[in-house]
């Protein structure tokens, strides 16, 4: 994957299709990560993604059991509901809200991203977007040992330290 900084947006193209897979954006207040349909993404360890991951999958979360759509955390799987408004009293709703699951089996990470909806309307291809709302704007999702949230993470520990990699600045006379 050939990864491409536009803006304030990162974007991930599969190089052999020629066609973006992934893009995480932060505007305004909210990170949003977007996948271009539910297909699994691979992640190797060659990629500049894997130790990003691995750092959020050695993290300690303690999540709200009280929603309807329960995040989860151990040491090879996340799920996370995206941070986002919905009636937990219309099916509808529910089925609406996105759904990331990223997986750490056999040395590699397995991302996928759902919208049950679009399965019950049959929309395969649809793009799915996960959102991250952090500075305690989101779910509850608290990091055990820094006091800090899923969400904060997510935007310190992989879309600034991709940003980072690719902006140095320089200073001229």
């Amino acid at each position: 994957m050939k990864k491409v900084i536009n803006g304030s947006s990162i974007e991930f193209w599969n190089e052999e299709k020629n066609e973006k897979v992934m893009y995480i954006d932060y505007s305004t207040d909210e990170c949003a990560w977007y996948f271009h349909d539910s297909s699994e993404i691979t992640i190797t360890k060659d990629m500049e993604l894997f130790g990003l991951l691995e750092n959020i999958m050695r993290q300690q979360y303690r999540f709200n059991n009280d929603e309807l759509l329960l995040n989860y955390k151990d040491n090879n799987k996340l799920v996370w509901y995206s941070d986002c408004y919905y009636n937990p009293d219309d099916e509808w709703s529910i089925n609406n809200v996105s759904c990331l699951t990223i997986n750490y089996l056999n040395g590699t990470f397995i991302l996928k991203c759902i919208k049950p909806l679009n399965d019950i309307f049959g929309k395969i291809d649809c793009p799915n977007i996960i959102v991250f709302s952090p500075l305690g704007n989101g779910k509850y999702a608290k990091n055990i040992n820094s006091g800090l949230t899923l969400q904060d993470d997510i935007v310190m520990m992989v879309y600034q330290e991709l940003l980072k990699k690719e902006k140095s600045k320089k200073l001229s006379m």
